[in-house]
């Protein structure tokens, strides 16, 4: 297996506006296209000599290139071609509303249609021979899933991170019902969700789903001096499409044959642990790596937990 520096704490600001910074500007490329319906896409893709294999990241809610510096990095050094585009209504890619803080989808198989679209117009074309592993986080696990669901094709493998194959939800079906009826008759799919709140610029690092503070502030900082960036609360549509995905995944569930490794997290505080108990039921092929003392973002949890993290995400690929 390749070894990685992996970085600790105290490194890691500097490692990543030196380095780091270095490695996107002379290996990362950009670019744009035009999905299924027009959105035009942003992306990035680093592809080193002799390639392994191709991994394609597919984040979560909120997230961004930036948030996966320091991940696309290490997959990189270890002789993997990694490729990550921004989903709708993220980063620098479009589908954002008015109000871009507040993140709007009108069902998942958008989600899952962007990527396709993706997929085949800039993975393919740029790893005809090479063999492909789908990396997902969190909304991006629903959202890879779901696609591994539709199209068996493109990857021989997967890796879920913290997926949310069923989001936590406190809510009665009964007012949940009634949030779809009020939202629909009054056109109010795009309005923040309750208990949703927009982008103030104020961090909560205590509250978030990392446990390491250069990395949460790293984020952050992107976060305040880019707009593109400020994605921060949910709308009604959002979280009722999210709420949908679980019977989704679980219904398509059985069509699954490729090995798919799930890490999880036992501190989540936004995924219900038994979306991990259906799925382990249904997919033979997937086996389960848990993080007890993990919040929900492994790959930002507390450096041993993190070092662990990423070691066992390397021995995976590695075995394929």
């Amino acid at each position: 297996m390749a070894k990685i520096e992996l970085l600790g704490e105290d490194n890691f600001i500097s490692a990543m506006n030196t380095e780091n910074k270095a490695w996107r500007r002379e290996h990362v490329s950009q670019g744009v296209f035009n999905s299924f319906d027009g959105t035009k896409m942003n992306y990035y893709y680093a592809i080193p000599d002799s390639a392994k294999r191709a991994i394609v990241i597919v984040h979560g809610f909120c997230e961004f290139w930036a948030k996966f510096h320091e991940y696309a990095w290490y997959l990189y050094e270890a002789g993997y071609a990694v490729f990550f585009m921004e989903q709708r209504g993220h980063g620098y890619s479009g589908g954002k509303l008015k109000t871009p803080d507040i993140v709007y989808i009108d069902n998942y198989n958008t989600y899952v249609e962007d990527l396709h679209v993706f997929v085949e117009k800039i993975v393919v074309p740029n790893t005809s021979s090479m063999r492909r592993t789908l990396l997902a986080h969190s909304m991006g696990g629903a959202v890879g899933t779901l696609f591994l669901e539709k199209y068996t094709k493109y990857f021989d493998s997967a890796i879920l991170s913290s997926p949310m194959l069923k989001m936590k939800n406190n809510t009665s079906p009964i007012l949940i019902k009634l949030l779809g009826i009020y939202a629909f008759l009054f056109g109010k799919k795009k309005a923040l969700a309750p208990g949703q709140k927009r982008f103030d610029g104020k961090p909560v690092f205590e509250t978030s789903s990392a446990m390491s503070k250069p990395r949460y502030d790293y984020m952050f900082e992107r976060r305040l001096k880019d707009e593109h960036y400020q994605t921060y609360g949910a709308s009604i549509g959002w979280a009722l499409a999210s709420l949908k995905t679980n019977k989704v995944i679980m219904k398509n569930a059985g069509k699954l044959q490729i090995p798919i490794t799930v890490f999880t997290a036992g501190n989540d505080h936004l995924i219900d642990p038994e979306g991990y108990r259906q799925f382990e039921q249904l997919v033979p092929s997937a086996k389960f790596i848990n993080f007890d003392e993990s919040k929900h973002e492994i790959f930002n949890a507390k450096e041993n937990i993190r070092k662990e993290y990423f070691s066992d995400v390397l021995e995976v690929l590695e075995r394929l």
